[in-house]
């Protein structure tokens, strides 16, 4: 006979038990399932026990409290995602104040909580910090900056794209080449040069950014790649880039695939979003 497995009820919770669950499993499945169920209770009282926490001598209860801070939201059906956000200038204040705490883990809450809830007055320390020692820290200053259009965030995100470690450098990527506006020859460089980094997912932001950018040189390495073994990115790629001239390269892609039975839907759909975007229906269709 199965034994079923009790869905913990997270929800029916009071705060207090969700704290002390949050920091006794900490880092841990039962901790981040009580995390944003504490995030989403925003009132007074919530925001009143972030900033007891971010204030206290333990360091997992300040992270606790910055993590709280940092999607503080108040329930509500009629919103867009059935929540809106509650005290964001409270918040920020404390997650401000994390950024030069003594323990890094207690920064990284605050700086990923940045990323959520950005403030002007964050990006000198978040530019500080992206030549931090500790390699996780690094990481969540790659996926923060994105979200800062400032010429020191992109400089500051050239660096984190040469990162020796390969998810700062995705993150990096990702970060200048789709969440950042800005086109200039740096960025277009450092995509380039992106484009042959020995990580897949590396590679995949770095032709994303080239492509969104219209570089030439996303088409021809696209000429080059668009066959049997390409992969969803290379088609996301096309499609940004629209350029008529790949056409007979997808179109004889989608005649290939439609002898093929086992072809993946996903890598299906982005071949056919990418056919339209280059201006035509996909043959047969």
């Amino acid at each position: 006979m199965k034994r079923r497995t009790a869905v913990f009820p997270f929800r029916k919770r009071s705060s207090g038990q969700l704290v002390r669950i949050a920091l006794r499993g900490w880092g841990g499945d039962r901790c981040w399932r009580a995390i944003p169920e504490l995030q989403m209770r925003g009132s007074p009282e919530t925001l009143k026990l972030a900033q007891s926490l971010a204030g206290s001598s333990s360091w997992r209860r300040r992270a606790l409290g910055l993590y709280i801070a940092s999607q503080l939201r108040q329930r509500s059906p009629d919103a867009r995602f059935g929540s809106v956000e509650f005290a964001v200038e409270e918040t920020q204040r404390l997650l401000l104040a994390g950024l030069h705490d003594r323990h890094v883990e207690v920064v990284r809450a605050a700086v990923s909580g940045l990323g959520h809830r950005p403030h002007a007055a964050a990006l000198a320390d978040l530019v500080r910090l992206a030549d931090h020692s500790d390699t996780d820290l690094r990481q969540d200053v790659a996926v923060v900056l994105g979200h800062y259009p400032e010429p020191h965030a992109i400089t500051a995100l050239l660096r984190l794209a040469r990162d020796a470690d390969d998810d700062t450098r995705d993150w990096a990527t990702f970060g200048l080449g789709s969440m950042q506006e800005a086109d200039t020859p740096d960025i277009r460089a450092l995509l380039w040069q992106n484009l042959s980094d020995p990580n897949p997912a590396v590679q995949n932001e770095a032709l994303i950014g080239l492509a969104e950018r219209g570089d030439a040189r996303a088409l021809e390495h696209l000429l080059a790649h668009l066959d049997d073994d390409c992969r969803v990115y290379e088609l996301e790629a096309a499609e940004k880039l629209a350029d008529p001239r790949l056409l007979a390269a997808l179109q004889a892609l989608w005649v290939g695939a439609g002898r093929d039975s086992g072809v993946n839907g996903s890598w299906l759909g982005a071949l056919c979003a990418a056919i339209e975007a280059c201006g035509a229906a996909p043959v047969g269709a």
